[in-house]
């Protein structure tokens, strides 16, 4: 099966995109924790992506493309835009 190397969902002009090492760490969360993708990772991106766009307008941020870098340790994910961390959130 051919593993996509990112993952992107796009709501109300704000897309995020999730790359292979972050695809790694969701599925390294216990919630997903031996889960497949693309299932697992189209779940967390999913359920996350509405409340993600809606604080970030909320907030006046710049519309366009964030990376979301899950940090499995922690539990937290982080958007950043342009190599700038805008936001962190727990899991």
């Amino acid at each position: 099966m051919d593993r996509a190397e990112t993952y992107r969902i796009a709501r109300d002009d704000y897309t995020f995109v999730l790359d292979r090492e972050g695809v790694v760490a969701v599925k390294a969360l216990p919630d997903f924790e031996g889960r497949e993708e693309p299932a697992v990772v189209e779940e967390f991106l999913r359920a996350r992506a509405e409340a993600w766009s809606e604080a970030l307008a909320s907030a006046g941020a710049e519309r366009g493309e964030y990376t979301v870098i899950v940090d499995a340790h922690q539990g937290k994910a982080h958007l950043s835009h342009g190599g700038t961390l805008i936001v962190s959130e727990d899991l």
